[in-house]
């Protein structure tokens, strides 16, 4: 399976990095942001996390997170369903070191800037994300929405693992046991696992895994 990573935008500033760019890039155009908006007065600031989750074992998917601090692991969990999870209605849980959190806590009553947790969904077909608290800040929320998305990877460029030409839009999900199965659309119509086998390549850890489809 070769792949090639694409840029991804900054949706504060739309500039376009890499992954370990957009990193970079976010800790001073963040707080850039957040000034602006003190200086336009535009509400009360509240206090916030700066997340990064990306796929465990897949660092390639990734998402940069702006997440208040008075929500709960919960509503974190529900975005992580909602974005790049939920396909079964399988259990989940966010971990640290060796101790379970319960979702119901408050993201202020646990996290701190250098903290990493780990969240995994699906406990047969285990889909693990690495959660890392980069910065907490105060500044302006959107109303009813604890999670926003400051920057997203976009899609990983998949190779097909039999012509090794065109782009990957299918995987099998018995073939990639053995490391392949990653199918453009030509060589998915003639794949000998059969079409019931192929899931939809999608913007996600979770592509491929059960029965996700995005």
């Amino acid at each position: 399976m070769a792949i090639e990573t694409p840029k991804a935008t900054c949706l504060l500033c739309k500039s376009r990095y890499s992954g370990m760019g957009m990193t970079r890039h976010l800790q001073s155009c963040l707080p850039k942001s957040l000034k602006d908006q003190r200086n336009q007065k535009k509400g009360k600031d509240k206090p916030f996390f700066h997340i990064l989750v990306k796929g465990y074992d897949l660092p390639e998917y990734w998402l940069h997170l702006k997440v208040d601090a008075n929500a709960e692991l919960d509503d974190l969990d529900q975005f992580l369903r909602n974005i790049w999870l939920e396909c079964c209605g399988h259990m989940s849980a966010f971990s640290y070191g060796r101790d379970e959190l319960e979702m119901e806590r408050k993201l202020k009553e646990v996290l701190r800037p250098g903290m990493e947790l780990l969240h995994e969904y699906d406990f047969g077909s285990t889909t693990t994300l690495l959660v890392k608290v980069l910065s907490e800040y105060e500044g302006q929320l959107e109303k009813d929405n604890p999670v926003q998305i400051l920057a997203r990877n976009e899609a990983p460029e998949i190779v097909c693992d039999e012509c090794e030409k065109a782009l990957a839009v299918q995987i099998c999900t018995e073939c990639q046991w053995n490391g392949s199965g990653w199918l453009c659309e030509a060589c998915a119509k003639d794949h000998e696992c059969g079409e019931e086998m192929l899931l939809p390549v999608v913007n996600s850890p979770r592509t491929g895994v059960c029965g996700y489809t995005g």
